[in-house]
C-alpha cells in the first residue's frame, strides 16, 4: 500500500487556529513525518519561525500561510 501524504488547503490550515505544533507545520510545509519534522526543528532547518516552550514546538499560522503564498485572512467563498 502507497504511503498517501495529507495535501492541505489554506481553509484546512486556518481552521487550526493561530498557532501549529511544530510537527504539523513541517507536515504542511514540507509533507514530512514526525521522525524528520523533529529532526529539522531540532536543527533550525526550517523557513518559518520556531517558538520553543518547554517542550513544545509553536509556529504561528501566518507564517506557514505566507510562506506557502497563501492570504491569512479567511476567502468570502459566496
Amino acid at each position: 500500500m502507497a504511503n498517501r501524504q495529507k495535501i492541505w488547503t489554506a481553509d484546512e490550515v486556518r481552521a487550526l487556529g493561530v498557532r501549529l505544533d511544530g510537527v504539523t507545520a513541517c507536515e504542511i510545509v514540507y509533507g514530512v513525518g514526525r521522525t524528520t519534522a523533529y529532526d529539522l526543528l531540532r536543527r533550525g532547518e526550517v523557513d518559518f519561525p520556531v517558538i520553543r516552550r518547554s517542550r513544545k514546538w509553536m509556529v504561528p499560522t501566518s507564517a506557514v500561510l505566507a510562506l506557502l503564498g497563501v492570504d491569512d485572512q479567511v476567502s468570502d467563498a459566496a
